[in-house]
């Protein structure tokens, strides 16, 4: 630890510290940003970017208040698995309870106008739902949340309808009907149960379905047994049975049924996943195959385009693949026929090695890597990418940084935007540090801190984060005549009073 008196300056500070500790980014794609969460393996919960659907979880939502390094949601401790679903963010707590929070706009009622716009689901702070206690697992999709608790049995949850003023109350969950003894919950454009006996139950997501031959409850999939693991996205279902044959959804333009047919051919399968309109297995031989997503094994065939592969994954919006040395490739598909694919050319992402698993938000892509930290990469309008700048990485991987902690006169500070560390220096929201000495600041061409009856003009650049204004640590400490202490293991900057 280094102590430094003013006048000297804080550059000599490490160079920034990455997030760690993060078992999984879960992200998603949409207006202002989208949404991005690091989950750490010690239940701390972490968001950057956009705060526009209330994701923060601190009572604010809007354009305004977006940051540009991950802080942590303390209201969110404790935190096993987080998910985002239509219209709330949903996190199960390690004590089996579950809290959902989120600010979305009825998108219905504001395209019918006369002042229809103003409905809203409205939860800025999270809120446990009620009837949610002992659960395991939960799962999100478009409509509503599946909860499995302890006993075997699947709860289910579904937003509210929007009103104008918001809500103070949740609906309670609800026990679904007809479902024991559950080991596995999936939820997408439709819900599936996998039982303890090894059968697959599905039926539609949707609760407001009037159509009458949509499969309102549970029902068994059909000759379907023994299965191991399901993978679902959008209207795909994939089965695995314990013998290593696949069983997948076909017709899957028809909301309202539900057909699943084995996929005669395929053997001695070890994993399966669907994604992007694509279906892609494992053999025990290590040999990757695909098809399109809802048919018969249309377009089979081997996957080549790299190799040795020592991973392959439908992930970044196409085909990831991890090979032997670590390195990573991805591509797409450029064009079918009814008996072939044509993908684009794998490109490396380069800086990338060996990653454990990838998140897809809002032009902005992530993974996480095996010693707990992640990186990112892509457009950056929102502080996305959660690297403490502004400048958009499209083609170079960066890490996701810790943000600094700034200590005044004892008491931590609280800012939207926290301090980061920035081309060698540490950089802190001027207003916020400048109120808890005591100071009112003012603008007036140059900044301007003033207490009782004592003014000081503030002329270093500031950078603005929304409305945040972050300047030199070291500079601030000086004008003041505080002194500055940092710590560089715990990355944090201590500012003291000269008394």
């Amino acid at each position: 630890m280094a102590v430094m008196s003013v006048p000297q300056t804080i550059n000599a500070a490490p160079s920034s510290a990455k997030l760690s500790g993060i078992k999984e980014i879960v992200a998603t794609s949409g207006f202002w940003g989208g949404s991005s969460f690091a989950v750490g393996t010690d239940g701390t919960v972490w968001s950057w970017g956009s705060n526009i659907y209330g994701q923060f979880a601190n009572g604010i939502a809007g354009p305004e208040g977006w940051t540009i390094t991950p802080h942590s949601i303390t209201a969110l401790d404790h935190t096993k698995q987080l998910e985002i679903g239509g219209a709330y963010f949903v996190a199960l707590k390690e004590d089996g309870t579950v809290k959902a929070w989120g600010d979305y706009r009825d998108k219905n009622a504001a395209e019918a106008g006369n002042g229809a716009s103003s409905k809203q689901h409205k939860v800025l702070l999270p809120q446990l739902i009620s009837g949610m206690t002992d659960v395991v697992s939960i799962t999100s999709g478009l409509h509503n949340t599946l909860a499995l608790k302890k006993d075997g049995s699947v709860l289910q949850w579904s937003s509210p309808e929007a009103s104008d003023t918001g809500y103070t109350a949740l609906p309670a969950a609800t026990k679904v009907q007809g479902l024991s003894e559950v080991k596995w919950i999936g939820s997408s454009a439709y819900q599936a149960a996998i039982r303890t006996n090894g059968t697959l139950w599905t039926w539609s997501a949707n609760p407001q379905i009037e159509n009458t031959n949509a499969v309102k409850k549970p029902t068994p999939v059909k000759d379907l047994y023994h299965v191991k693991s399901v993978s679902m996205s959008d209207r795909s279902i994939l089965a695995l049975t314990e013998s290593g044959s696949v069983w997948g959804t076909i017709d899957s333009n028809n909301y309202n049924k539900i057909t699943m047919k084995k996929m005669t051919g395929l053997s001695d399968i070890v994993s399966v996943q669907t994604k992007n309109g694509f279906n892609l297995v494992k053999n025990k031989k290590g040999e990757y195959w695909g098809w399109k997503a809802g048919t018969l094994l249309k377009g089979l065939q081997k996957i080549t385009v790299v190799k040795p592969i020592s991973k392959l994954t439908l992930d970044l919006d196409g085909f990831v693949a991890v090979k032997q040395d670590g390195t990573v490739w991805t591509w797409n598909t450029q064009s079918s026929t009814d008996s072939k694919w044509v993908f684009t050319q794998p490109k490396q992402i380069k800086g990338l090695s060996s990653p454990s698993s990838f998140a897809t938000g809002e032009n902005s892509k992530y993974a996480v890597l095996k010693d707990g930290t992640a990186v990112a990469w892509g457009t950056n309008m929102f502080g996305q990418l959660g690297i403490s700048t502004l400048d958009s990485r499209p083609f170079t991987v960066s890490p996701i940084l810790k943000p600094v902690s700034v200590i005044v006169d004892g008491k931590k500070i609280d800012s939207a935007q926290s301090a980061i560390f920035l081309d060698g220096s540490v950089r802190v929201p001027i207003r916020e540090v400048a109120e808890s000495l005591g100071y009112t600041l003012s603008w007036d061409g140059d900044m301007t801190l003033s207490k009782e009856g004592k003014k000081i003009i503030f002329k270093e650049s500031a950078i603005k984060v929304s409305y945040t204004s972050l300047v030199p640590a070291a500079a601030l400490a000086k004008a003041l005549g505080d002194a500055a202490e940092w710590n560089s293991k715990l990355y944090q900057l201590t500012l003291q009073t000269k008394r």
